[in-house]
C-alpha cells in the first residue's frame, strides 16, 4: 500500500541523510579533517568539475523531462515551478540579480586552490567519475519523478550540511580565502528551497506504489553513483589501502 506523499518524502529525506556519501564517506571526512595534501585536494576538486561545470544542463533536464509532445496544463505548471532551479544554476545575473552561474563559482574555487582554468577544463576524468555523471544525467532525462528523487531529494536535501563542512575545511584546514568560497556559500542558502520545491511537486507525482518504488530507486541510484565516484577518487588519489 502506498504511503501518503508526506510520509514517502519524509522517508526519502531521512534515508538520504543516513546514506549519502557526501556526509559519510571516508574521503570527505579526510577533507574535513585536513588530511589531504594540496595535490590530493586539487585532484578531487578537478574530478568534481565533471559534474559541477555542467550543472546548468543537469537542471535544465528537469524541465525538458516534464510531459510529452503536447504538454497538459499541469505540465506547464510543473515546468514553471522548476524554472527557478535553472535560473539559479545559470546565474541570477542573467535576469537582473547579482549571483552568477554556479559553474563560474566553481572555477573561482578551483583557482583559489591553484588550479588554472585550462587545467580544470583539461582534466582527465576517472571512469568512476564518468559513471557518476552519466547516471545522474540519465535520471534527469527519465522523467520528472526520477529527476526530483535522483537530484533534489538524493543530494540537494543534504547538500547544505556538506557544503558548510567543505567551506569550513577549505578555510581552516587549507587556507582558502573566504571570498573564494562563494560556490559553497551559495549552496548553503538555496539547497533547502530546492528540496522543499521537490517535495511539493512529488506530492502530486508519487502517490501510487509504482511511482513511489520508482522514486525510491531513483534516489538510491543517485546515491550509489555518488558513492562509486567517491570510492574511485579515494583509491586513485590516496591508495587502495586507505
Amino acid at each position: 500500500m502506498a504511503l501518503t506523499p508526506a510520509a514517502f518524502t519524509d522517508a526519502l529525506l531521512r534515508e538520504a541523510h543516513e546514506t549519502h556519501p557526501w556526509l559519510h564517506h571516508p574521503l570527505f571526512r579526510m577533507i574535513w579533517d585536513g588530511k589531504l595534501d594540496r595535490r590530493q585536494l586539487q585532484s578531487v576538486i578537478r574530478q568534481q568539475g565533471c559534474f559541477f561545470l555542467d550543472t546548468l544542463r543537469h537542471a535544465a533536464w528537469k524541465i525538458i523531462s516534464v510531459g510529452g509532445y503536447s504538454p497538459t496544463f499541469e505540465d506547464l505548471e510543473r515546468q514553471r515551478a522548476l524554472i527557478p532551479l535553472v535560473v539559479e544554476e545559470g546565474g541570477e545575473d542573467t535576469v537582473g540579480g547579482k549571483a552568477t552561474a554556479h559553474a563560474f563559482l566553481f572555477i573561482k574555487l578551483a583557482g583559489a586552490l591553484g588550479i588554472s582554468r585550462d587545467e580544470l577544463f583539461a582534466t582527465e576524468y576517472l571512469p568512476t567519475t564518468i559513471i557518476e555523471k552519466n547516471e545522474l544525467f540519465l535520471l534527469q532525462r527519465t522523467s520528472t519523478l526520477e529527476a526530483l528523487c535522483g537530484g533534489n531529494i538524493a543530494t540537494e536535501s543534504i547538500n547544505a550540511i556538506h557544503v558548510q563542512r567543505m567551506a569550513d575545511a577549505m578555510e581552516r584546514r587549507y587556507g582558502v580565502a573566504r571570498t573564494a568560497l562563494d560556490f559553497y556559500h551559495v549552496h548553503m542558502e538555496v539547497e533547502g528551497d530546492h528540496a522543499a520545491r521537490a517535495v511539493r511537486i512529488l506530492s502530486q507525482l508519487a502517490t501510487t506504489d509504482d511511482e513511489q518504488a520508482r522514486g525510491r530507486l531513483a534516489m538510491r541510484r543517485a546515491i550509489t553513483a555518488r558513492r562509486i565516484c567517491a570510492d574511485g577518487m579515494l583509491e586513485a588519489f590516496l591508495g587502495p589501502t586507505r
